[in-house]
């Protein structure tokens, strides 16, 4: 997920813009390798690199405190319990990134989300143009901010929509076998996912003073 920024060249006028777009991550692009392989592929390829890259995943969910650990039996009973699957892809460059994704078609409408939180808005067309049309006529500089983990970063509904997950493949040694994991944060794949960020990107904008354009539903 990138945010780009506007400023005058300057920087005498306190006035800035900022837009969000989401796309293919730094160095995804121009690569044979574009098409992700599943965690078994990717262990047939080079296992140690790939076991490397699914450990730092973890690490990633783990500081991002993305989830909680509970037994099974601490589960109300009829708890459908969610899988997820593994995305690995090979940059460019060589990195290694291993990406844990939900099943969306897993999820239940009323028990794991409602229709009100898996559409996030996103600026109009017209809106982008006159920006880029400013930009260029002005002369104002451009900077993008990548932001690591975007859909990591919204937060679920604990108190209705709860969303439990089974332990990943390759994630067996950090959990004993009874163990699920409890959703606190939304993970790539699922609906919320981009609602969440939407939410927690909105906080963010309005600590930092930004003001919304009145023509944009985000």
């Amino acid at each position: 997920m990138a945010m780009l920024e506007y400023a005058t060249e300057d920087c005498s006028v306190d006035f800035e813009v900022a837009g969000v777009g989401a796309g293919l991550g730094d160095g995804f692009q121009n690569t044979r390798e574009l098409k992700p392989m599943k965690h078994n592929e990717a262990m047939a390829v080079d296992k140690a690199g790939w076991i490397k890259a699914v450990e730092e995943e973890h690490q990633r969910m783990v500081d991002n405190k993305v989830w909680r650990s509970m037994k099974l039996r601490e589960l109300p009973k009829g708890t459908k319990v969610l899988t997820t699957t593994w995305a690995c892809k090979l940059k460019s460059d060589g990195t290694k990134r291993a990406c844990i994704n939900g099943r969306e078609y897993e999820q239940i409408d009323g028990i794991h989300y409602d229709g009100s939180s898996i559409h996030a808005p996103v600026t109009n067309d017209t809106s982008d143009r006159i920006v880029m049309v400013l930009a260029f006529m002005a002369a104002w500089i451009g900077c993008i901010n990548d932001v690591k983990g975007a859909f990591l970063k919204g937060e679920l509904d604990q108190k209705k929509k709860r969303m439990v997950v089974k332990v990943l493949q390759g994630f067996e040694k950090y959990y004993p076998p009874d163990v699920v994991l409890w959703l606190l944060k939304a993970i790539y794949g699922t609906k919320q996912a981009a609602m969440g960020f939407w939410h927690k990107l909105l906080q963010c904008m309005r600590h930092m003073k930004y003001k919304r354009n009145g023509a944009d539903p985000c």
